[in-house]
């Protein structure tokens, strides 16, 4: 693996669209009845790529999911065979106890 696809960075708006067509091509599952809203994602590091998902009901989506969109950045910023790690951030819900 060339260390220049290692160390690389994507900014915040090229990977907020890709983001958006990948979530027009494939809509996150509902979990338990509600939609998982998928707000932004933005890089938080290299070395490995790092990328950081904001929005609700992250933790609740299954491993296949997370794993089409993994792949699917991959195949949008020619990143073969680099392993990707998705950081997941949800916000709190203020109407729970």
């Amino acid at each position: 693996m060339p260390k220049r696809i290692w160390n690389m960075r994507v900014s915040t708006g090229a990977v907020n669209r890709f983001l958006e067509s990948a979530l027009e091509r494939h809509p996150p599952p509902a979990i338990k009845g509600r939609r998982v809203r998928i707000r932004y994602m933005t890089q938080a590091k290299a070395r490995p790529p790092t990328f950081v998902l904001f929005g609700n009901q992250l933790k609740e989506l299954p491993e296949s999911y997370l794993r089409y969109l993994v792949h699917a950045m991959r195949t949008a910023f020619k990143m073969p065979g680099t392993p990707v790690r998705l950081n997941l951030r949800s916000s709190k819900n203020p109407y729970a106890d």
